[in-house]
């Protein structure tokens, strides 16, 4: 099985660099900060899986006491994942006496899923 390779076509020396590159970032230096933000809360297995959780549970959310027995993990470890999953805007919480519940904001990983693809 071969695979297509992309074609290298040949360019021309310019002034003060090797040459001129032939496509420009779409993403602004602010932008990709943004998504990186996103994306980084999202590269740990633990916090995909929680995500996963609070997605399957849409529209309602999860109190953080139904999340502990799911994953093999203290309660302060669990509230660390959940506090960058917060923090990067992937998703929100509300109090509610002494427990917090948790669930995916609408529309978090729009610009993350546009961008890719």
């Amino acid at each position: 099985m071969s695979v297509a390779l992309p074609v290298i076509n040949t360019r021309e020396r310019q002034a003060g660099g090797c040459c001129a590159a032939p496509v420009q970032p779409d993403l602004t230096a602010g932008a990709a900060v943004a998504l990186a933000a996103t994306v980084k809360a999202l590269a740990d297995p633990t916090r995909l899986r929680i995500v996963d959780t609070l997605r399957k549970a849409a529209p309602e959310a999860v109190c953080q006491c139904e999340l502990i027995p799911l994953f093999e993990m203290s309660q302060p470890a669990l509230s660390k994942h959940l506090k960058v999953l917060v923090g990067a805007g992937v998703v929100g919480s509300e109090r509610r006496g002494l427990w917090t519940y948790y669930y995916v904001l609408p529309g978090s990983t729009e610009e993350l899923i546009a961008w890719l693809s």
